[in-house]
């Protein structure tokens, strides 16, 4: 099989499109998936107006079959998926709305959902949690739910149950050892500390879609984490980067630090109260960088390209499928510039060396 043309975006059925892909040619696959029942793309056979949810769940992960398939052993897997309300017959969306709007189509959304008395009006259909749970029963391990905190989450006009503010983010990886430059953050007093799960990130717009796509802030930290910046061109593993950790006292801080104290603690505890440093110290294994090669992101439901604007921003290579050739079109234009920005990059580095 030959190898994987990157940094495109390949038109048409994910699932068809992800079985031409040559075995264990990806890094990391972060996307988000069409909601169960949520929208029409304008496009026939489309994943997410299936009519009941445990059909939508079963080729839903059917794609991330294939896609544990073209995932190196390092390799990681991100979906954001959302939830929905069981609804009775008569309050099913038949809006004829559609995923763009600089086009019309005539195609009629009739989504009709057939649930089973497992369901009850007004419930949750607990999409994600299915969804999670058939991921683990395949294979995948499921080291992290991710909750993305929406501080302008759109107003709900709902009089019985609270305002929905978040969605989930799974993190799935292929083996129980796998490839994690470690996320740190700040906290509101300069505190260092490793990353936690509740990301508060506004959501987004793009030109040329009526819908809010997800947001670029929401996919640097998963692309950063789990996608290698350098894959040896050889073997196809990860260039391991060192991230230096040291723990202080106060008076050990950096003084412009709101924690530093000029003397020593004396008191109840001996050593004091301790405060992680972290220092990302990059490569220490004496190689060049010409003996690698940039490491690949995959997005299965491309949409409108915020995954490879994100993947370019880091130096790192991308691949997309998108069924609807709509939204090729409207990722080839968002793209241009970001595919400029990367190359003026690489020409600047080159000149330096």
């Amino acid at each position: 099989m030959k190898k994987l043309e990157t940094n495109k975006v390949y038109t048409g059925s994910c699932l068809e499109v992800l079985k031409t892909f040559p075995d264990e040619s990806i890094d990391t696959c972060i996307t988000s998936p069409p909601y169960w029942g949520l929208r029409d793309y304008g496009v026939d056979n489309q994943l997410g107006l299936e009519e009941t949810p445990e059909e939508f769940i079963s080729k839903l992960c059917d794609v991330f079959d294939e896609v544990n398939r073209v995932l190196r052993p390092h390799g990681s897997c991100w979906v954001n998926l959302g939830d929905s309300y069981c609804r009775t017959p008569n309050s099913q969306d038949k809006s004829g709305k559609t995923g763009i709007t600089t086009h019309k189509y005539d195609y009629d959304f009739k989504h009709n959902k057939n649930y089973s008395s497992a369901y009850k009006q007004k419930s949750l259909v607990q999409i994600p949690s299915r969804f999670s749970i058939e991921m683990t029963n395949r294979g995948w391990i499921l080291r992290n739910e991710i909750i993305w905190h929406k501080p302008s989450c759109l107003p709900a006009s709902v009089q019985d149950r609270y305002t929905v503010n978040y969605e989930k983010m799974f993190f799935f990886t292929k083996n129980p050892k796998y490839y994690f430059k470690q996320q740190i953050e700040e906290t509101k007093d300069l505190l260092q500390r490793n990353k936690r799960t509740v990301w508060s990130v506004n959501t987004a717009s793009f030109k040329g879609a009526h819908f809010a796509t997800y947001p670029p802030e929401l996919l640097k930290s998963p692309i950063d984490a789990t996608c290698p910046r350098f894959i040896d061109k050889v073997t196809k593993k990860p260039r391991e980067i060192v991230i230096e950790k040291k723990s202080m006292e106060r008076h050990e801080l950096p003084k412009d630090s709101p924690n530093y104290r000029p003397a020593r603690y004396v008191g109840k505890y001996s050593q004091g109260q301790r405060y992680a440093m972290y220092n990302e110290i990059g490569y220490d294994d004496g190689r060049d960088d010409d003996e690698f090669e940039p490491g690949v992101v995959l997005d299965p439901f491309f949409g409108s390209g915020t995954t490879a604007e994100v993947a370019m921003s880091q130096d790192k290579d991308w691949v997309g499928i998108e069924l609807n050739k709509d939204y090729v079109k409207i990722s080839d234009s968002r793209l241009e510039k970001p595919k400029i920005a990367r190359k003026t990059r690489e020409k600047s580095k080159q000149f330096w060396e």
